[in-house]
């Protein structure tokens, strides 16, 4: 047996207890999260990271033996749980199916085609193969980060807006680590006891300030079930400054139909009210019932096109213009709108109220 070496101790604490919190961490989100999606979604990805740090040690692979087979399996599908984990946390009222999973099956045939076929092949489908393998992984990493950042602004929950910038930073830049190390380097020349303990080092890391951001958030609207629509109702408020807080928002909203000016950010809404912006994303939140502000747009421009859909006298207007004429920027955000919204396209709801008139 090899004598272990003081790095080679360091990398073991780290590694083990990596692996623990990682499981840990898959525990506490399948129990405090009510969004099942995102809890399912959140342990497999928890349990890659442990898997990880299994599959990066040949001394732990071997203790193992054929429950390899297992771990593997995790090991392989790591990305694909972060990304779509991602994409579920920060993207409410996510679906699925089907072009999430289509992009998932083809990432990991795509990767397996490579590590398990053309990993070491130099001829040029083995290098085609291994760019496109790296450019798909590099992709998900971009598209998670620009999901985290971009929906930032629209987020009308604290907590979540400042954990994006917690997860961008730290999970973000160790998944790009381990990337740009299994994609660039030989992984029998970075095998040695130094690259171990800082692999093991940011893994752990990493599962510390998961588990710990997940600790503090139990309790806030970040592990809350589907996003709450109350239809635009105002609720009763004791706080008369409150009350009229939001009777400010809702006539700015319903009288002067603010829902309609292209490009309307929560900054540009609470300017017209006169109020502090972290005050009027409270306000949204915590008595309207929505979590992101293009939610809260969408009530009522979707209620307004489906006014105008429904309108004989309207019937030759484009579904284009019905969308630009209600602040959208194009056909494409409108037509995701109204569907996740009442489950058609425009065009479908369109022909079917036309037709039962």
């Amino acid at each position: 047996m090899a004598e272990l070496t003081a790095l080679g101790m360091l990398d073991a604490f780290f590694r083990f207890s990596g692996i623990s919190l990682f499981l840990l961490l898959g525990v506490l989100i399948l129990r405090d999260f009510a969004n099942r999606q995102i809890a399912w979604l959140g342990a497999w990805a928890s349990l890659t990271g442990a898997a990880y740090l299994v599959c990066t040690s040949a001394p732990l692979k071997d203790v193992l033996g054929s429950g390899m087979i297992v771990v593997e399996s995790f090991c392989h599908t790591g990305q694909i749980a972060i990304w779509l984990f991602s994409l579920s946390q920060f993207r409410d009222k996510l679906r699925l199916w089907p072009h999430y999973v289509m992009i998932s099956v083809a990432f990991y045939l795509w990767s397996r085609l490579y590590f398990d076929w053309y990993f070491y092949d130099e001829s040029a489908l083995g290098i085609l193969i291994e760019y496109v393998n790296g450019a798909a992984r590099f992709g998900l990493i971009a598209h998670m980060i620009y999901v985290a950042w971009t929906g930032r602004g629209d987020d009308l929950i604290e907590a979540r807006r400042r954990f994006r910038m917690i997860y961008i930073v730290t999970v973000s830049i160790t998944v790009l680590a381990v990337v740009i190390t299994e994609t660039l380097y030989d992984p029998l020349i970075v095998q040695n006891d130094q690259t171990m303990l800082v692999q093991s080092f940011g893994m752990w890391l990493l599962s510390m300030v998961l588990v710990w951001q997940v600790i503090n958030l139990r309790t806030t609207a970040l592990f809350s079930g589907e996003p709450a629509d109350r239809g635009g109702q105002k609720p009763v408020l004791d706080d008369p400054n409150e009350r009229h807080d939001l009777d400010t928002v809702e006539r700015l909203i319903k009288t002067d139909e603010l829902y309609l000016r292209p490009g309307l950010t929560i900054a540009g809404l609470a300017g017209e009210a006169g109020l502090p912006e972290h005050r009027l994303r409270r306000l949204i939140n915590m008595h309207l019932g929505y979590r992101n502000f293009a939610d809260f747009l969408n009530h009522y421009r979707i209620t307004a096109a489906k006014t105008q859909l429904s309108s004989i006298e309207n019937r030759n207007i484009p579904v284009l213009t019905v969308a630009m004429d209600l602040g959208y920027g194009s056909l494409g955000p409108f037509n995701r709108a109204f569907k996740e919204r009442t489950g058609q396209t425009p065009t479908e709801y369109r022909r079917k109220k036309l037709a039962d008139s």
